[in-house]
């Protein structure tokens, strides 16, 4: 996959933090990450999390 900003290569990497994890694309040569369609950042569990706190706030 080629990179849309620099048309460098893109690799698919695993990215953690303390609460968040996601697999995205990075660029090889600046660095620009894009994540994964299938499994974006509102399919984890802090996610899930964060939109059930939402909910009940609401209410």
């Amino acid at each position: 996959m080629k990179c849309k900003k620099c048309s460098g290569l893109m690799v698919l990497q695993s990215f953690f933090d303390h609460f968040l994890n996601f697999d995205g694309w990075k660029c090889l040569n600046c660095g620009k990450v894009i994540p994964k369609k299938e499994k974006t950042l509102e399919f984890d569990a802090f996610g899930i999390f964060y939109q059930q706190q939402k909910c009940k706030n609401k209410k």
